[in-house]
């Protein structure tokens, strides 16, 4: 049965198995981050690589368009030139100023973009020479740029000629800039990729630890679920498993053996097939249509998919007819069957409690047998307990099943007749009773004769309470005797 609080081995279980696995989200995730920024590297440095080479390029276009500018035969030519030119020095310049220190130039297409600061020793080396070597021939291209497309010759030709000059130095810087932007960014990527390929590494080592921990804890759950399987099995009592439905999930031998079955045959099939209520008892229905009586502990468990229930079950039949004979042997007379003394009072109490809410009449004949000690004495006493089972028959014939026949000890026997309406009632069965006493018994082999002498109390009339209505009973009886036995006589004769 599931409870609110997590026991100390569920907590010990959580530690194992949710740490590997937070551990391994944090690795990949730490990958995939690493993965995102090797990409951006990538990309800053692949922006860095295509503009290092353009640098050649614009320097190499810077002097074209001077040579251009300077052998132009019309304005429109001069114009285009110095249109190319301008733009070149522009782009070369932002360019380069973005190497040494960041900011904004023109990408390829054209577009606005922002170049990082190169940040290694041997770019932020080369950099800075071709800005030396920029800041001088830069100077000496400010005047054709003060001038624009009209420039003349004087201030044309010092331009051209710086350009030539410091071109090829430039090239090489721009082209030693590009290998060790180049160089930079293999290095970066191969760090990034290295630490990348440990950071999975170790998620995938934490993955197999996952695994194996997982697989431990499933061989230690097969374990004890077997454990406790055979723990089940040992028990004596009946135990059924079942859902929501009623219908069976597991059962243990006992189970099987008292419903004659196997164990595994029981699962599947409806618990109300097993165990049905018949009154207020519970039936077990075996496999071969025959019922014990059943005691039943029902109690319901959770699980993480809902509701199930448990129940016990216990043949209780031997103990139940136990207590029958318990009960048999505590208010009924061993010898005749008929109730005692201790059920005689129950019953008569239970009658009179039942007159007096009905207003009707009840009565209690008090008989015992004329001529038993004589056979007792003369045919022993197997024959007297024989001749008094017959009796005990014969005087049950003689009243109706509401009334009580009873035995209080030795010949003595008490009638209760109840609901009566008149004392012409109890006449009639002491009559009755009479005539069967007087009829001849066979006894062990042997024809023998007694009589009856019959005492009659009346309820309300003679008394209302149970042992004084069965004393007045016992000393009409007396008075029958002395009136020369086998008859009756009423109570009210003794007042």
């Amino acid at each position: 049965m599931t409870s609110d609080r997590a026991t100390p081995a569920g907590r010990s279980v959580v530690r194992l198995i949710f740490m590997p696995i937070m551990l391994f989200l944090v690795f990949d995730s730490v990958a995939l981050g690493l993965n995102f920024w090797i990409s951006a590297k990538l990309e800053i440095s692949a922006v860095a690589i295509n503009l290092s080479g353009r640098q050649r390029m614009l320097s190499q276009r810077m002097s074209k368009s001077l040579l251009m500018l300077l052998i132009a035969e019309d304005d429109a030519q001069k114009s285009s030139a110095f249109d190319e030119f301008a733009k070149a020095v522009d782009v070369f310049d932002k360019t380069l100023t973005g190497f040494a220190q960041g900011g904004a130039t023109l990408s390829g297409d054209g577009k606005p973009i922002y170049l990082v600061a190169t940040e290694d020793h041997r770019s932020l080396v080369i950099t800075a020479q071709a800005s030396q070597l920029w800041v001088i021939v830069h100077q000496s291209l400010q005047a054709v740029l003060a001038q624009g497309s009209n420039v003349d010759h004087d201030a044309l030709r010092p331009a051209l000629d710086s350009l030539l000059r410091y071109n090829q130095q430039i090239l090489g810087l721009m082209n030693d800039l590009t290998s060790a932007l180049e160089q930079n960014a293999t290095r970066e990527v191969f760090y990034l990729r290295s630490l990348q390929a440990i950071l999975l590494l170790l998620a995938l080592i934490n993955f197999a630890l996952v695994c194996k921990r997982l697989l431990g804890q499933i061989r230690q759950s097969h374990n004890n679920l077997q454990a406790l399987r055979n723990i089940i099995d040992s028990i004596e009592t009946g135990i059924l498993i079942y859902d929501s439905n009623n219908v069976i999930r597991s059962a243990n031998k006992a189970a099987g053996k008292l419903f004659s079955y196997q164990d595994e045959q029981l699962i599947g099939r409806q618990l109300q097939q097993l165990i049905f209520a018949d009154g207020p008892r519970v039936l077990g229905m075996r496999r071969d249509n025959t019922s014990f009586v059943a005691k039943v502990n029902t109690q319901t468990l959770f699980e993480f998919s809902g509701q199930i229930g448990l129940c016990t079950i216990t043949d209780v039949s031997e103990q139940e007819n136990k207590e029958k004979e318990l009960t048999q042997l505590a208010f009924h007379d061993p010898l005749t069957g008929l109730p005692n003394r201790l059920l005689l009072l129950e019953r008569l109490q239970q009658d009179l409690l039942r007159a007096k809410r009905d207003s009707s009449l009840l009565a209690v004949m008090f008989v015992d047998l004329d001529g038993f000690k004589a056979v007792n004495d003369e045919y022993g006493h197997d024959a007297g307990d024989e001749l008094l089972q017959s009796v005990g028959k014969r005087f049950q014939q003689c009243c109706r099943e509401v009334d009580t026949v009873a035995r209080l000890g030795g010949d003595e026997f008490v009638f209760i007749l109840t609901a009566l309406h008149s004392a012409v009632s109890p006449v009639q069965v002491a009559k009755n009773v009479l005539k069967a006493t007087n009829q001849a018994f066979l006894i062990k082999g042997q024809t023998v004769k007694i009589g009856a002498s019959i005492g009659i109390a009346m309820y309300p009339e003679d008394h209302n309470e149970a042992e004084l209505l069965i004393k007045y009973a016992d000393d009409a009886m007396y008075l029958a005797k002395q009136s020369g036995k086998n008859r009756y006589a009423f109570a009210a004769q003794l007042r």
